[in-house]
């Protein structure tokens, strides 16, 4: 009942307080709205190439100045690029050193995977690896469930997405395997893409080319090596050698069709570029918009930002007291210990109080709504206070991207 009430207070969150601001000016701007193209070049500005994809943002990193849109506020179901926000969520709770032993529930996850064998020791840091660069559904079963269950990390990345302002965003699964009403728009995509790679750690993730030594089977006698394996990148801007590449995410399911986010840096220019439900290949869509913010940037005019954090990451990750038992996805115990907002722990409290003691669960519903009306109130407050940032930021970390590109095949999860 619990992990049923945490999960009700992080999505009635979610689910309303669009819904409530359906009138008001969308997040970022008041142009980016509709399924139209959306740019306003200047005399010197080339053509905007045909993108063969049915919603896409073109945004600075540094300053969050959206360049050109197309649908950016429209839902769409998001496949693997949805690792980009259990990448973020799961950095700033879990300790990168911290070990799982795998079970055959994470190796018998559907879709996509890495490779992971069951009772075998990874580090998170491995597993984050294998998340990020081959797209593993299995390490994003494992990574929930040494958070402690799929329920809290599902809840925790759904206030992750409320935190970035991503609220076209509603998450069901770490994966981002086909399921109900799991959505997440263009310019949600581009929001955590450019709060992901202001992290070294998750920079590095995304990053890497090549990883040689990803663990394999664990050795037949203790004191034996380990047998490894090497597993490559998947992104294609990676894998072909586009100019200046630093990430991201590829992503495909028969639902969601190809989706993409892609980042490169050209003399101190950094851009990312975020697709949904692209037709044809990856590569050629999300290169030309590329190469034209490159050369149109200082020719156009801005049609919208990219939104700041409401509020700053977690300050420092953690390693988990405890592994749930196989098959305990409840992570009652470890909200504290993961950094759970306070709301939520809040309302755990307050259930748990309620059930010791007889207290009615229509005043803990009635408690809920209380917190959910407020969360409205403070977030359509904070809409109507916003303006652009007006200067640009640094906010990605230093690296080094001299190393060639390999080849790998594309995925389909």
């Amino acid at each position: 009942m619990r992990r049923a009430l945490l999960a009700f207070t992080a999505a009635a969150a979610l689910v309303l307080a669009p819904a409530t601001a359906a009138n008001a000016e969308p997040i970022g701007g008041a142009r980016l709205s509709g399924y139209d193209i959306i740019v306003d070049p200047g005399p010197g500005a080339t053509d905007l190439p045909t993108v063969p994809a049915s919603a896409w943002v073109l945004a600075d990193l540094d300053t969050g100045a959206i360049l050109a849109a197309e649908a950016p506020h429209v839902q769409r179901a998001p496949a693997s690029v949805l690792k980009a926000l259990t990448v973020l969520t799961l950095a700033q709770r879990l300790d990168p050193d911290f070990i799982y032993t795998s079970t055959y529930d994470d190796v018998a996850v559907e879709g996509s995977r890495v490779g992971i064998v069951e009772n075998a020791t990874y580090t998170v840091r491995e597993l984050f690896f294998g998340l990020m660069m081959q797209s593993g559904n299995d390490c994003a079963r494992a990574l929930a469930m040494a958070n402690g269950g799929l329920d809290l990390t599902v809840a925790q990345m759904n206030q992750e997405a409320q935190r970035l302002q991503a609220y076209d965003t509603v998450v069901m699964n770490p994966s981002g395997l086909p399921a109900e009403g799991q959505v997440t728009s263009a310019y949600d995509l581009a929001l955590i893409a450019r709060e992901g790679l202001s992290r070294p750690d998750v920079f590095e993730y995304v990053n890497t080319r090549v990883l040689e030594n990803f663990p394999g089977y664990m050795p037949d006698q203790p004191g034996d090596p380990r047998p490894t394996m090497p597993i490559a990148t998947q992104n294609p801007l990676m894998i072909q050698g586009y100019e200046g590449t630093i990430g991201m995410k590829t992503g495909w399911t028969t639902e969601a069709g190809r989706t993409f986010i892609g980042a490169a840096e050209r003399e101190g220019t950094s851009l990312v570029v975020t697709l949904l439900n692209i037709e044809g290949d990856i590569y050629p869509a999300a290169a030309s918009l590329l190469d034209w913010g490159f050369a149109n940037i200082d020719e156009v005019t801005p049609v919208g930002y990219l939104v700041d954090p409401l509020e700053p990451m977690l300050d420092e990750a953690v390693a988990p007291e405890a592994i749930p038992a196989s098959g305990d996805t409840t992570g009652a115990n470890a909200v504290d210990a993961q950094g759970a907002t306070a709301d939520s722990a809040g309302a755990t409290a307050a259930v748990a109080s309620g059930e010791s003691s007889g207290v009615s669960w229509a005043w803990v519903i009635a408690l809920l709504g209380a917190m959910v009306v407020g969360l409205l109130m403070v977030v359509q407050g904070i809409r109507a206070l916003r303006t652009p940032p007006p200067t640009r930021r640094a906010r990605r970390p230093v690296h080094d991207d001299d190393e060639s590109p390999v080849d790998a095949g594309v995925s389909t999860y």
